[in-house]
């Protein structure tokens, strides 16, 4: 069993990522045998967003909870990926190292203030 699944902010509050977990589930995937990655985003020093915002989301997953570099409101959604992963029992988990806002070679709206397209990939081996 294989999915791929995008949650940006509202992604996250909206429980896509557990719901993809559960589809897999109810597929017959078991939890501890699920490799999950969490592919470049925006990272917690980076994601500012308005206080009532990061509240908003941090009330649904509290590791979301996060602070800009420079000392304001943000929201980490890898953390909160990662929390909603481990609540469900998905061990193998993987962090890309990339923050698209700091990397010039990704695509990042919060950087450029441009849209942009991205692409992703999954597959299962033997």
């Amino acid at each position: 069993v294989a999915a791929a699944a995008h949650a940006g902010r509202p992604g996250l509050v909206a429980g896509v990522v557990p719901a993809a977990v559960e589809a897999m589930i109810a597929l017959g995937a078991e939890p501890s045998r699920i490799v999950a990655h969490t592919g470049p985003s925006v990272c917690g020093r980076c994601y500012e967003v308005p206080a009532a915002m990061r509240a908003e989301v941090a009330g649904a997953v509290p590791e979301s909870w996060a602070t800009t570099a420079w000392g304001t409101p943000a929201v980490d959604v890898t953390a909160g990926v990662h929390a909603q992963l481990e609540a469900l029992g998905v061990r193998d988990r993987h962090t890309s190292p990339f923050c698209t806002r700091e990397s010039g070679d990704h695509f990042s709206y919060r950087r450029d203030r441009t849209t942009g397209r991205l692409a992703g990939y999954v597959w299962l081996d033997g």
